[in-house]
């Protein structure tokens, strides 16, 4: 007997009499495509899609099964392939879809076997209710095929679709396939042909329903008791602190510019988060015991929570978290505007005081709200960042790093106005800063300058002027890194400025620096830069070299062009001081007007 032989008008035997109509010697119904699309759909919102899938390819099996065991008995075969190939007839006479088998390779343990559906009933009913599927979608042709090829070729058999076009791919095309336990494609799909009747899949479904409930209740608790404690105005650290003994795992709030709140349960969760936070990767290490929130408001990124525990977190435990957040987004949102608000008005006040523009009335009342003092000494510290990119985020870190400090911009400055009365060793304390931002931004260049002492509002204004100044000057002077310099240290070239003839000084400058200037502006030269480098390192070569990241060879050959052009011994303490005096007073210059050249000092 050859596959193709098999004929509908000789597997069908309809009694009239007795009602009842048998197919390949077995009793059948008409059932309508529509009424087993109605039990797919229903099975599918009942059960879920991968446990519908799973009880519709287990019944397909179960036909396949049967239909292979029933026709390898009915007919004596001319071969194994022929009885193979019985199965995609059966299939295409009993009306699921239509079969075209191209490619079946065998031997005694192994089987091999491809081809195409066509017209798959289920493609239609599928598509008819949920529309396209991500995933091949039919679930009984691949059960039949598995069934009926696992009982006549005489070993397990796994069938899976790599195409379907109930996902919009043209055809539907199967692979067949002996069982491989290494073939992790094989092993995924054997899990649906694990025997479950239909009492225990609505028996799980419900208890599924029945804890998600029991979740339900238990995260909106805690949710209602969060919610209470933001309208009672507790901090973040006490939600936090909820969050953390409700889970019994520990909760840290990690904001961006590395502020933290957190409760840790156990101190080897601390130990946990420490190392992880240097590292600031996921890696294996961590994957187990650590797992990460966003924290976002408007798409504003506003930090993470970090959950810290022995294990992975359950359903329950994130769906507690999930709705936890929800109230410490508020919470940090509200927090956070609360302190722009406070910030916007800090920088008017102190804005007013800086351009002389307050009044007294104001002035006592805003002196009191931000805890000022004019009446003991501050000083200001300027400070620019570049690339300016890079400015709303260091300004963000300091007012984080240094609550107690007024912040604010002004200009293209980032402003600190520190008092005497309240921190001690105040350059030392810039130096700090100038380290801390250092670290933090190390692709920065960050240019930090401390005005002079101000003990009265008048003086405030004057010390915040000689910041601004001695910021662009260290700018100007120093272009290739990071500087942080005081008013002590530059106020004789700022005094001689301010008090002497300055048209003398401009000749004085071009008489002494002026060949060196013009040979930077025509050829993009850097020998005043250098210079100057050269005389603040008392003419130690190394460390000049260093600062200015040239070769020792390089730098010699620097010294001799400017000795060349200026005619002078730079080794002589005269000529130090002299060309020392002379760039001080030319940068100084170019701070003070930003159009300042030797050029245009002589037109005016």
């Amino acid at each position: 007997m050859k596959a193709y032989q098999l004929l509908f008008d000789k597997l069908i035997d309809i009694n009239p009499r007795t009602g009842m109509i048998k197919f390949n010697g077995k009793r059948m119904t008409l059932v309508s495509v529509e009424a087993l699309g109605i039990l797919r759909r229903d099975l599918v919102n009942t059960l879920g899609s991968a446990r519908a899938k799973g009880f519709l390819m287990r019944y397909g099996w179960a036909c396949g099964f049967k239909d292979g065991e029933t026709i390898e008995k009915m007919y004596q075969w001319d071969s194994k392939q022929e009885l193979l190939l019985a199965g995609p007839y059966l299939h295409t006479l009993e009306g699921t879809a239509t079969v075209e088998p191209d490619i079946i390779e065998f031997d005694e343990k192994s089987l091999h076997f491809t081809g195409q559906w066509g017209n798959s009933f289920e493609v239609i009913e599928h598509i008819n209710y949920f529309g396209k599927s991500k995933d091949p979608i039919c679930w009984i042709l691949v059960g039949y095929a598995s069934g009926y090829l696992t009982k006549t070729f005489g070993e397990k058999v796994v069938v899976y679709e790599e195409a379907c076009e109930g996902k919009g791919d043209p055809h539907c095309r199967f692979v067949a396939k002996t069982v491989d336990s290494n073939d992790e494609h094989q092993q995924k799909n054997l899990r649906y042909y694990e025997s479950e009747t239909l009492l225990s899949e609505l028996d799980r479904a419900y208890k599924e329903v029945q804890e998600l409930n029991e979740n339900i209740i238990e995260s909106e608790s805690v949710q209602k008791q969060l919610t209470d404690m933001l309208l009672e105005d507790k901090d973040i650290f006490d939600t936090v602190k909820v969050m953390a003994e409700t889970l019994q795992k520990s909760i840290i709030i990690d904001y961006f510019h590395d502020k933290v709140e957190g409760f840790f349960i156990k101190n080897c969760d601390q130990l946990l988060y420490n190392k992880w936070r240097i590292s600031k990767e996921l890696s294996k290490e961590f994957e187990d015991n650590i797992e990460i929130f966003p924290i976002r408001a408007h798409d504003m990124p506003l930090g993470q929570m970090i959950v810290i525990g022995n294990k992975k977190l359950d359903k329950k435990e994130r769906m507690i978290i999930q709705r936890s957040l929800m109230v410490c987004t508020v919470q940090i949102f509200h927090q956070r505007k609360l302190l722009k608000s406070i910030g916007e008005k800090k920088e008017y006040f102190f804005e007013e005081i800086l351009n002389n523009k307050y009044n007294q009335n104001a002035l006592q009342r805003y002196m009191n709200v931000f805890d000022f003092n004019p009446n003991v000494p501050n000083r200001i510290l300027t400070l620019k960042v570049y690339p300016e990119s890079k400015k709303e985020e260091v300004l963000q870190y300091l007012i984080s790093a240094y609550p107690n400090i007024d912040i604010f911009l002004k200009d293209n400055y980032i402003i600190m106005i520190f008092s005497e009365e309240k921190i001690l060793g105040i350059e030392e304390f810039s130096k700090n800063i100038y380290s801390d931002i250092q670290n933090k931004f190390k692709h920065a260049k960050i240019y930090i300058s401390l005005g002079r002492v101000a003990k009265n509002l008048k003086d405030l204004a004057k010390s915040y002027q000689d910041a601004c100044h001695i910021c662009d000057f260290i700018q100007l002077t120093y272009p290739t890194g990071s500087r942080v310099t005081y008013f002590e240290e530059l106020e004789p070239v700022i005094m001689l400025l301010k008090g002497g003839n300055q048209e003398e000084m401009v000749d004085f400058c071009q008489n002494t620096i002026g060949k060196l200037v013009e040979y930077d502006r025509f050829n993009q030269g850097n020998l005043v830069i250098t210079l100057k480098s050269y005389l603040d390192f008392n003419g130690n070569l190394q460390q000049t070299a260093d600062d200015l990241h040239l070769s020792i060879a390089g730098l010699r050959y620097r010294l001799e062009k400017i000795e060349s052009f200026c005619q002078v011994d730079l080794k002589t303490g005269a000529g130090r001081f002299k060309y020392q005096l002379a760039i001080g007073v030319y940068f100084a210059l170019q701070i003070i007007n930003e159009n300042f050249s030797f050029e245009n000092w002589k037109a005016l």
